[in-house]
């Protein structure tokens, strides 16, 4: 079994690896608030349902953010395809995941905005490890 300490570590003393960390969280900090933005005006000026509303400030704010990860804060080499299925395969688990999430949140009497924002930083959270990783290595 892996060690996930020594593993974090490692990920962590990388220079390299903190630059790219450091873009990843400037990219996500803006495409947070594309997001969020969108998602409010979706919901509160549009008036679009919960779903839809989820779903299409998501593909925005995730183009942008699929653009500016592969190519500045991960510099990516590989195959432009690979990396697209890759995360596109992400990106819908991330939406199933958050729609789901911020219904029940909804449901459990939360705050429809704060259950969006709760649901980012919970997605933020393992998309690091696998940019990383997996989708623009």
């Amino acid at each position: 079994m892996v060690n996930v300490n020594s593993k974090l570590h490692e990920i962590i003393k990388n220079k390299d690896t903190q630059r790219q960390f450091m873009k990843y969280l400037l990219v996500g900090g803006s495409t947070a608030l594309i997001e969020l933005t969108l998602y409010t005006l979706f919901r509160r000026v549009i008036h679009l349902e919960l779903a839809v509303s989820n779903i299409s400030a998501t593909v925005c704010a995730t183009t942008f953010n699929f653009i500016v990860n592969r190519g500045w804060s991960f510099k990516a080499a590989s195959n432009l395809s690979r990396s697209l299925v890759m995360y596109l395969l992400l990106f819908c688990f991330n939406t199933i995941f958050s729609t789901f999430m911020i219904s029940n949140m909804v449901r459990w009497g939360l705050y429809d905005v704060l259950a969006k924002v709760i649901t980012m930083g919970i997605v933020t959270m393992w998309n690091f490890v696998l940019y990383h990783k997996v989708i623009f290595k």
